[in-house]
């Protein structure tokens, strides 16, 4: 045992801190006929810190349950503001250096799954020159450019524009795959990554956005890396609607564990993946259900580590690959993430040895 109730205290307290940071914010006002722009703050509405109205129980079932729930929405639209402040400079740019792009978001964000107020997000900066075709798809027009320059011209001109357009804001441009500015007048990192369009053969068929794929520069590797950040999306929110909510619920309480231990070597996208795959009656959830969830994310773990073979089998939510395979998820990432989930399992039995509740049949009221 390690002092549970001790521990939980003081991920609380973390916790609380990453969800209601205040987020300073501009806006403009008019006096004596002048615009004006003042700062302001905003902080999380107690409506979506339910662990507020959980004040009779203990530590860890508050920290739960917070983790389980979503950021203030309103925290989520600053984010999406401050990339489009840094999109709509991108835009201009580009199209007056004959380099324009199509625009999209992609990342925790996007799908409702982030844990922090102040989360970055990934802006796409996607090149309307050209795009790949999955074979046996063939282009009638074949582009006679070379792919590789005009992503790296997108990635020269951004960051000549971010320079420009905030010249108190850093500009990283190490990343393989993106180049981050934060600071200065933003109050979010924003990640933006050159790419462009690939469509897939579902998608010539379908014509649906989702069945859209990109391809990434990443420099380092001198090659573009295919990605499904739509269809991925799309499977995630289809599967958290049919549980109705539980799977987005599973997903940041992992992400807040990885994020509160450092212990965890899974990477989000493997932590949402795994979610992704626990049976879906066992996601299900209902109102005040988040104690019986944790049960039974703890049962679906053991289950994975008492029949690898379900670890050997399981895709990630676009199929395009296995979750545990060589350069992604471990075994030894999930027995770690086990170990923090079987923390937090027992800390909250603990808590709830004072009802003489049962962990599964535990129902919470707020």
């Amino acid at each position: 045992m390690r002092g549970f109730e001790l521990d939980y205290d003081h991920r609380l307290q973390d916790l609380i801190a990453r969800r209601t940071a205040p987020v300073e914010i501009k806006a403009k006002s008019t006096r004596f006929g002048q615009a004006t722009v003042e700062n302001q703050y905003y902080q999380a509405s107690p409506i979506y810190e339910v662990y507020n109205q959980l004040g009779k129980e203990g530590s860890a079932i508050r920290y739960t349950v917070g983790a389980m729930a979503r950021i203030d929405p309103r925290y989520t639209e600053i984010t999406y503001e401050q990339g489009n402040r840094v999109k709509n400079q991108l835009d201009r740019t580009l199209l007056a250096k004959n380099a324009s792009c199509d625009f999209e978001y992609q990342g925790s964000v996007t799908n409702d799954t982030h844990i922090k107020s102040y989360s970055d997000i990934d802006l796409l900066a996607i090149t309307q020159r050209f795009w790949t075709l999955e074979p046996p798809q063939k282009p009638t027009h074949p582009y006679e450019g070379n792919p590789f320059d005009d992503l790296n011209e997108i990635r020269s001109i951004s960051c000549d524009c971010l320079e420009s357009a905030f010249p108190k804001a850093k500009v990283d441009s190490s990343g393989s795959k993106s180049i981050s500015i934060s600071g200065g007048s933003l109050s979010r990192k924003i990640d933006i990554v050159p790419a462009n369009w690939y469509d897939t053969n579902q998608y010539a068929k379908m014509q649906a956005k989702r069945f859209r794929a990109i391809q990434v520069l990443d420099i380092k590797l001198g090659e573009r890396v295919k990605n499904m950040p739509f269809f991925h999306n799309y499977c995630i929110m289809i599967c958290n609607k049919r549980t109705v909510g539980g799977l987005c619920k599973v997903i940041r309480l992992m992400k807040s564990l990885k994020y509160d231990s450092d212990s965890i070597s899974l990477s989000s996208y493997d932590l949402a993946a795994i979610g992704y795959n626990m049976p879906e009656p066992q996601l299900t959830t209902f109102p005040g259900g988040e104690v019986a969830l944790l049960a039974r994310l703890k049962t679906y773990l053991d289950s994975l580590k008492a029949n690898p073979l379900l670890c050997t089998e399981m895709l990630v939510p676009d199929e395009s690959r296995k979750v545990f395979e060589p350069g992604h998820a471990t075994r030894e990432g999930l027995d770690e993430l086990r170990d923090e989930v079987d923390d937090l399992v027992d800390a909250v039995s603990q808590n709830l040895q004072k009802s003489f509740t049962k962990l599964f049949e535990a129902r919470l009221v707020y």
